[in-house]
C-alpha cells in the first residue's frame, strides 16, 4: 500500500491504492477512486516538544468550535493507536456525515477529517478507518 509522507515529516499514512492525493499549504486531501468523500489531512507539532494532553479531546474540541461546532469533551470518544491516541467526533446533518478525528502522542496531533453525504455513508467507511489507524507519528529530533 502506497505511504504518504506529510510534507513536514510529522506523520506518514497508508493510502489505498488508487486514492487521489493533493497537498497545498500543508494540508493533503485524499479522494478514493470512486469519488464518494474527502478526507483532509494536516498536522500541528508542540513547539515545546511534548505536553500532557496535546491533541486529546480538548484539542479537537477546540478545532471544533472554530468550525462553528459546539462540542463537549465528552462527546468525543478515545482508542488506543499504535503509539499514539486516536479522539474521535462523528456528525451528521441532513444531508451529509462527517467524521474528525485528532491522533496524537503528546506532541504531534493529526487532525483528519473526512466527509460523505448520507447517502454514501458505509461505503468507504472501511478503507478511511485503515487510512486512520496506519498513522505513524514522528517526534522531533532532541536538542543539544
Amino acid at each position: 500500500m502506497p505511504v504518504l509522507t506529510d510534507p513536514m515529516g510529522w506523520f506518514t499514512v497508508e493510502v489505498p491504492d488508487g486514492w487521489n492525493r493533493h497537498t497545498e499549504d500543508c494540508v493533503t486531501t485524499l479522494r478514493s477512486p470512486r469519488g464518494i468523500g474527502l478526507l483532509y489531512l494536516s498536522a500541528a507539532r508542540h513547539s515545546r516538544g511534548r505536553q500532557d494532553s496535546f491533541g486529546g479531546a480538548d484539542f479537537l474540541s477546540r478545532f471544533l468550535r472554530s468550525l462553528g461546532l459546539e462540542v463537549e469533551e465528552s462527546e468525543i470518544a478515545l482508542t488506543p493507536g499504535l503509539g499514539c491516541r486516536i479522539y474521535t467526533y462523528a456528525r451528521r446533518t441532513e444531508s451529509a456525515h462527517w467524521t474528525f478525528w485528532s491522533v496524537t502522542d503528546d506532541e504531534t496531533a493529526l487532525l483528519m477529517s473526512y466527509a460523505c453525504s448520507l447517502a454514501e455513508l458505509g461505503r468507504e467507511s472501511e478503507e478511511v478507518e485503515g487510512i486512520v489507524r496506519s498513522a505513524r507519528l514522528y517526534h522531533s529530533a532532541p536538542l543539544h
